[in-house]
């Protein structure tokens, strides 16, 4: 009987625990946007989202009718108080872990704190920022990333067969458009907000807006009509929302040039799409050479401890069967594929935090022991680090360099997976990052220019920068932008809307010791070529040269 008596009281205890919210843990529910980053604010009339533990019920509940109860749902409340004057957010979610809420248009903005209440014991207050506007892109994966939430004027939501196309109407969902007048627990109050500075991104294009404002089926959820711009057609279009200097999460949408169904430029990736898409699977060979040129005067594990020119020349070489239950998440998460467009995402180190993973599984393929690489150099062998996985350092600016100009010819002797090959590419060592040397400092809201000589103008460029800011005591987390054009262009500009969807640089602490991260850099690209071999669907033989360097994002 003591026994059962104490497990009793273990169990109440437990039931009636209180509510505890993660550190950093409220977050915008369409783009969940890290504490640490531009748009992590939360922005009034927008859905908020909580994660903690003891927060409500163990099986999660939600709201089936109007009007909403700011006083508590199936025994869980929401305070949120700024400027000392608290207010009562409608709880539309509650679970053990989680608490979806709408923060009420009336909420001052400001730096406050939330508390959750869950019968009757109340958490240790979070902080939290409260913005005007701050907008997030709903995700088809529901975390923020990958494929939109875009629909066609008749709601079926835009997929790769079904795709939008240039002079079309679509409707972008998401929330955080900002507050509205009236009463947001009887029901939705849909109309256009012209007052809104909104603006919406389509492969780096701007799309003119029909209308802004809260959609006609619930509270908090905002809608925006967009024309999508002409000229600008692929399977994963970056689609972003700027409000003032807030930028959504970046998201894709397919855009089709003519008869709904989209395609892409790259042959890799086109062998790739049809392959996924058909069965699900594909079993690939990437081979790379790869030269990269760094300047990171920080000390290691950040830099290299020395601001002359660091370039080292390497062989990299993985034969893979990718298998996907997410064809559409997975290509939308994929590098972007329209010229002239940039795509933002981000990663949380050292901590709980981090980005959506699409649902992609690798096995590595036998190719054979080792590779031969031939070329004007004397001959390299290269012996599999891992069964189907090669790499090597075959040269770097300490002593000598091996990617000299020439033909390069890759073979391999052939495995269990994969057959006998042989492949060949050009390469050519006249990469220049012409303005490197004028650019040490950026200011985000103007932009930068970048200008180059010596790429291949049959190949591709990328343009990729990264900054790191604090994400709370444990976290640390890191933007990164990529931008494609053609290598022959010369010259691009990264626009501000890219910019300042990155943390602006500042210090961070990582075991014990005190950072700054934050670069830009190009990666020229050769054409692939496409080469075959026994057991593979697709491969690939390319070259790269790429230029990166320490800068500072203000």
């Amino acid at each position: 009987m003591r026994r059962l008596a104490l497990l009793f009281l273990l169990g109440s205890a437990s039931a009636f625990a209180q509510p505890s919210i993660n550190q950093g843990g409220i977050l915008n529910s369409a783009s969940f946007a890290t504490q640490g980053l531009p748009n992590a604010g939360i922005a009034r009339g927008s859905l908020f989202t909580i994660f903690g533990s003891g927060l409500g019920p163990a099986s999660g509940v939600q709201v089936s009718s109007f009007p909403l109860t700011p006083d508590g749902f199936h025994g869980t409340s929401v305070a949120v108080t700024v400027n000392g004057i608290t207010v009562k957010a409608p709880v539309l979610y509650t679970s053990a872990s989680q608490i979806n809420a709408m923060l009420p248009s009336s909420t001052a903005a400001g730096n406050g704190s939330v508390t959750v209440t869950y019968n009757g014991r109340t958490s240790v207050p979070e902080p939290v920022e409260v913005v005007k506007s701050s907008f997030g892109v709903f995700a088809v994966n529901q975390a923020g990333s990958g494929l939109a939430v875009a629909t066609h004027a008749n709601y079926q939501r835009t997929t790769f067969d079904h795709a939008a196309t240039a002079g079309e109407a679509i409707i972008l969902w998401g929330t955080g458009l900002g507050p509205v007048i009236g009463d947001e627990n009887a029901g939705p109050l849909p109309g256009h907000m012209p007052d809104v500075p909104a603006q919406v991104f389509v492969g780096g294009r701007k799309a003119p807006i029909a209308y802004q404002g809260r959609s006609g089926c619930c509270s908090g959820v905002d809608q925006i009509i967009f024309q999508v711009p002409s000229g600008i057609a692929g399977c994963a279009v970056p689609v972003s929302v700027q409000i003032t200097d807030k930028i959504s999460n970046f998201l894709t949408i397919a855009i089709a040039s003519q008869g709904g169904v989209c395609s892409d430029m790259s042959q890799f990736l086109s062998g790739l799409y049809s392959e996924l898409a058909s069965k699900g699977s594909v079993s690939t060979g990437m081979v790379d050479l790869i030269r990269s040129v760094d300047i990171f005067p920080q000390p290691p594990p950040i830099g290299n401890g020395t601001s002359d020119p660091v370039t080292t020349d390497i062989f990299s070489a993985s034969f893979l069967r990718l298998t996907t239950n997410n064809f559409e998440d997975l290509i939308a998460s994929m590098p972007l594929e329209a010229v002239g467009a940039c795509t933002v995402g981000y990663e949380t180190l050292s901590g709980t935090g981090g980005q959506y993973v699409p649902g992609l599984s690798a096995t590595y393929l036998d190719a054979g022991p080792s590779l031969t690489l031939q070329g004007p150099g004397p001959p390299a062998r290269i012996s599999a680090q891992t069964t189907g996985d090669y790499s090597a350092t075959l040269g770097d600016s300490s002593g000598r360099l091996y990617f000299n100009p020439g033909t390069y010819t890759v073979s391999g002797p052939g495995g269990t997976d994969v057959g006998s090959f042989q492949a060949s590419l050009r390469v050519t060592s006249g990469f220049n990052w012409t303005n490197r040397t004028s650019i040490s400092a950026i200011t985000r809201s103007a932009g930068v220019n970048l200008s180059w000589s010596g790429a291949d103008p049959n190949g591709s460029l990328l343009i990729e920068g990264q900054s790191a800011a604090a994400a709370g005591a444990n976290d640390v987390v890191i933007g990164i932008f990529t931008c494609r054009t053609s290598g022959e262009s010369g010259t691009f500009t990264v626009p501000p809307q890219v910019l300042l969807a990155l943390p602006s640089t500042s210090s961070f602490s990582m075991n014990g010791d005190t950072f700054t991260f934050a670069e830009l850099g190009i990666i020229s690209f050769s054409a692939d070529q496409l080469f075959s071999a026994r057991g593979l669907d697709v491969a690939y033989l390319s070259s790269s040269q790429s230029v990166r360097q320490d800068v500072t994002y203000k």
